[in-house]
């Protein structure tokens, strides 16, 4: 109940929103074009509220594929390597960041929040509980919001509100594939481990995972994929705005140091969160740009199709032809 009525006051404040607007630098054919650089133009077609929905299918499938392609084989690698590599050592990674998280006062402790009207838990009390916060799904709603509002003060701003579409498609679609591998590899977490690690119980039944969930639930981290993908779509979207990244990537890690030093997380519980949030957030937002890289110049394709009309004359009747070549 208290998650229902905190997501309805969000996507209130989110159709509500409204934030200073932006410049477009032409409208053509039903595209604005954006300039990034010298070299490079991005296209953008007014967006549609289903397309927050429809693309969900193809965005798990394409992730699916990125996983078994033969060029991807060694990222996979990568993480199935690190992962392996960490969770020897997770129980002490975990000791460690939460007496340093101690030492830093507050860090170590479950997340805190003042209670507005009496039941919504929106206000954090210390900087820890802010920093927690910014990973959850709400940031990236209000951040859907923001763009939202942008978007239509600055007369359908198609990059904006494109943003806006992607940001909750980012959230359904990383929320669908974090969940599905935690019901697969059912880890527990470390506020209610039995043993170094954790306790791990693959394929937990439906009522165990909705009635006992921090048993099941660690790996992946569904806070860090979705923050991970949030960023990308954004950095993607705005590539001329450099400090995105940067300053993203530095936040990220300090979510992460957070969810361990306060026993949310095992660190192994990253690596593949950061890859399905990547991957998803570059995917998502690719396949919506229309890129033009010739000198700054938008390039218009001429039509391959032509056309030839042929009139003739046949017993005593006037016959108009068409032929169309393409």
């Amino acid at each position: 109940m208290y998650f229902n009525v905190k997501l309805l006051f969000i996507l209130l404040f989110i159709w509500s929103t409204t934030v200073l607007s932006q410049k477009q630098d032409s409208i053509a054919n039903s595209i604005q074009y954006i300039t990034i650089n010298n070299n490079l133009t991005y296209g953008y077609t007014k967006p549609k509220f289903r397309d927050i929905y429809r693309h969900i299918p193809k965005n798990l499938i394409d992730f699916g594929k990125f996983t078994i392609q033969k060029e991807n084989l060694k990222w996979d690698a990568l993480i199935l390597g690190s992962t392996l590599a960490i969770i020897p050592y997770d129980q002490k990674i975990l000791n460690d960041a939460n007496q340093f998280g101690e030492k830093l006062g507050g860090w170590d402790k479950d997340s805190q929040y003042i209670k507005v009207g009496g039941f919504l838990r929106i206000i954090p009390k210390n900087i820890p509980s802010a920093v927690y916060y910014i990973g959850n799904g709400g940031t990236t709603l209000l951040l859907s919001g923001l763009f939202y509002g942008i978007g239509k003060i600055g007369k359908d701003d198609y990059r904006a509100l494109t943003t806006s579409n992607e940001l909750v498609e980012v959230l359904l679609s990383v929320g669908i594939a974090t969940q599905t591998i935690k019901r697969i590899s059912g880890r527990q977490s470390p506020s209610v481990s039995t043993k170094d690690g954790g306790n791990w119980t693959p394929f937990p039944s439906i009522n165990a995972f909705q009635n006992k969930t921090p048993n099941y639930d660690a790996m992946p981290s569904g806070h860090l994929a979705t923050y991970t993908a949030t960023i990308i779509v954004i950095a993607t979207n705005y590539p001329e705005l450099k400090w995105i990244k940067p300053v993203g990537y530095t936040l990220g890690g300090i979510i992460a140091f957070n969810m361990v030093s306060t026993k949310v997380h095992w660190t192994s519980d990253y690596p593949i969160a950061i890859l399905i949030g990547y991957v998803m957030g570059k995917n998502i937002a690719n396949k919506r740009i229309i890129k033009q890289e010739k000198n700054n110049e938008i390039e218009v394709k001429k039509s391959s199709i032509t056309t030839n009309f042929t009139f003739n004359r046949y017993n005593n009747m006037n016959i108009a032809g068409l032929t169309i070549t393409f």
